[in-house]
């Protein structure tokens, strides 16, 4: 796969000269032909990131869905990160779900992740009626990666930061956990996860700031590296 996916397929703009942005709001519009490679690539990135024993995104599980966003971004001497989301109607809301973002770790540090965030919740805000604001989930044992999303909600669920509890965002988390993985239970109220991560491993380094006290309190809840939380919060937008 091409820099630039043989320019058959417009870019966005880009804060970086560096980098070749495209944006596909239904993930499926990719065209065939160019699915396999890009789910390489995409496993490829998260094999770095995480120890992997077998790949994330396959056919029987594809990031091409018509339900899914996309987001990628090529650099030298390919693609480099990718955001995966979906858009859903949770508790009577717009909802966004962040399915998967990785970045290799020498792009790392440039603020992709917070490109595709805002990239994600304009598009959402534009699509949005009425006030009732946006609900905004992710799955992740990451503290990092909670920390940064928790930053963008008035509120979060579950609470690791002291707030007191939300009982209507532990009811969407629970619907749209459900949503998203039918089948596979949620503990409340820690919205806990188990074997959620049973293929991949995340790993560890030194936290600092928030995400040393997230870290902190994601190895009392779930000290087990395959178990994950799963978070609904009222985004900032």
């Amino acid at each position: 796969m091409s820099r630039k996916l043989d320019g058959r397929y417009q870019t966005i703009a880009s804060p970086w000269d560096d980098y070749a942005v495209y944006s596909f709001a239904n993930a499926s519009e990719v065209d065939l032909a160019d699915q396999q490679p890009l789910m390489d690539a995409m496993n490829a990135i998260i094999a770095v990131n995480w120890k992997a024993t077998e790949p994330h995104w396959t056919a029987a599980s594809s990031p091409f869905d018509g339900k899914f966003g996309l987001i990628l971004v090529y650099g030298q001497p390919g693609l480099v990160a990718f955001s995966v989301y979906r858009t859903m109607c949770i508790a009577n809301r717009l909802a966004i779900y962040r399915s998967g973002t990785e970045v290799l770790p020498q792009h790392q540090g440039r603020g992709l992740y917070g490109f595709f965030t805002s990239q994600i919740l304009r598009s959402a805000d534009a699509a949005a009626s009425g006030e009732a604001g946006i609900l905004y989930g992710w799955r992740t044992r990451n503290p990092i990666v909670w920390a940064a999303n928790a930053k963008i909600c008035e509120k979060v669920a579950p609470s690791l930061l002291g707030d007191a509890p939300d009982p209507e965002l532990q009811a969407a988390c629970i619907e749209m956990c459900a949503a998203l993985y039918p089948g596979k239970p949620l503990e409340v109220p820690g919205m806990i996860m188990r074997g959620a991560y049973g293929h991949i491993k995340h790993h560890r380094q030194d936290y600092h700031g928030t995400a040393s006290l997230i870290d902190a309190a994601m190895t009392r809840m779930i000290p087990n590296s395959a178990d994950a939380l799963f978070s609904v919060g009222y985004a900032r937008v």
